[in-house]
């Protein structure tokens, strides 16, 4: 007897047949595993910042939502979620490690201080599509080439700037995104470039260093969003950031010297600017006051004088009309305007023959 033979005759008692129920049993399990499978390939999820794209046989059917939906199971119809609700980015001349307060980057400076680990340089070299080198200097040649050959430009007057910028766009066509462009993320890359390298090229580097900034931010980022149009991608350029427009790396220190120079010389024609400003008005002022108060001085003394003038007039009449007592009367007025000025007063006799003193009277004393 055959050990299965066996195993049959004690689990089995003799004289039953069990094979319907058996089958019955893995009909069932079948059809659970079938309806588990129809229900698993046929209910599906959209999260609530894409759109569900569906294709029928890897063509176009339709667009859904975000929530819950249902289609033709298994392999007739297919689902990708294309996120149109985010704000994604392309970054150029620099990558973000690490986003939040302590903030990581890697940049040229980065990588020429050292402060990078082999593994986020791989991990550049590999976004870029190349095969990372086993070797560190290598590898550390290969992230230079790349950064450099995204943030070295030529300005329009022949020189050369260190160019680090962010492009933020959304999708607005899930359709277009998926099936007009075979990589959307290399075509924005590759587009943004092209509009970056043209308007650092038709500018100078002053321009492009200090006050271009903004205006080659908006230009870029209309632009880019009319090149990408023409391309029908489905993609909104949301904004276009500079992040850094400065001279190359090994000249910097010597660029910013220059610039703080400048600075310097702006700074100290703004002081004497404002200190004539402020001296020229006041002494302007000053003269103003003296010559008007020399006019008025002016009039008063001649109002004075006409009016003495006037009077010295009435006295003459009065003079011509009875001289004695005009000339007694100027006499006494004089005399009352001068004796209280005069400490001592002596009173001689007039015409006395020895000139004997009458009286001395001290005033001044007295009081």
């Amino acid at each position: 007897m055959e050990v299965r033979d066996f195993f049959n005759e004690i689990s089995m008692p003799r004289g039953r047949n069990y094979a319907p129920m058996v089958r019955k049993i893995i009909s069932a399990a079948a059809f659970f595993v079938l309806l588990f499978a129809v229900l698993a390939t046929a209910i599906y999820t959209v999260p609530t910042d894409s759109d569900g794209v569906v294709l029928r046989f890897g063509k176009y059917s339709r667009t859904t939502p975000p929530g819950i939906h249902a289609k033709i199971p298994f392999w007739v119809e297919t689902v990708k979620p294309v996120p149109v609700r985010k704000v994604q980015k392309e970054e150029f001349g620099f990558r973000t490690l690490q986003a939040g307060v302590d903030s990581r980057y890697l940049g040229a400076e980065e990588i020429q201080r050292g402060s990078v680990t082999g593994s986020d340089l791989a991990e550049l070299v590999r976004q870029s599509g190349e095969r990372a080198s086993r070797s560190t200097s290598q590898l550390v040649e290969q992230a230079r080439t790349i950064l450099r050959g995204e943030y070295v430009m030529l300005t329009g007057d022949l020189n050369i700037i260190d160019v680090e910028w962010i492009v933020q766009y959304k999708i607005k066509d899930a359709r277009s995104y998926l099936f007009n462009v075979k990589e959307p993320a290399k075509t924005i890359r590759d587009a943004s470039q092209a509009v970056m390298r043209l308007l650092i090229g038709n500018g100078s580097v002053d321009e492009a260093i200090t006050i271009g900034r903004i205006e080659n931010e908006n230009a870029a980022r209309q632009a880019l969003q009319k090149l990408l149009d023409e391309y029908c991608t489905g993609i909104t350029v949301v904004a276009v950031k500079l992040q850094s427009c400065n001279p190359p790396l090994n000249v910097r220190s010597a660029f910013n010297d220059v610039n703080k120079a400048l600075q310097q010389k702006e700074q100290r024609i703004n002081e004497a600017v404002k200190q004539y400003n402020e001296v020229v008005p006041k002494a302007k002022g000053e003269a103003k006051k003296l010559i008007e108060t020399a006019r008025g001085y002016a009039a008063e003394r001649v109002n004075r004088a006409q009016g003495d003038v006037a009077k010295f007039e009435k006295v003459y009449e009065e003079y011509k009309k009875a001289p004695d007592i005009t000339r007694q009367r100027l006499y006494l007025e004089t005399m009352s305007a001068v004796l209280p000025l005069i400490p001592e007063k002596w009173i001689i006799e007039q015409g006395g023959a020895d000139g004997g003193i009458l009286l001395k009277l001290d005033l001044d004393k007295q009081n």
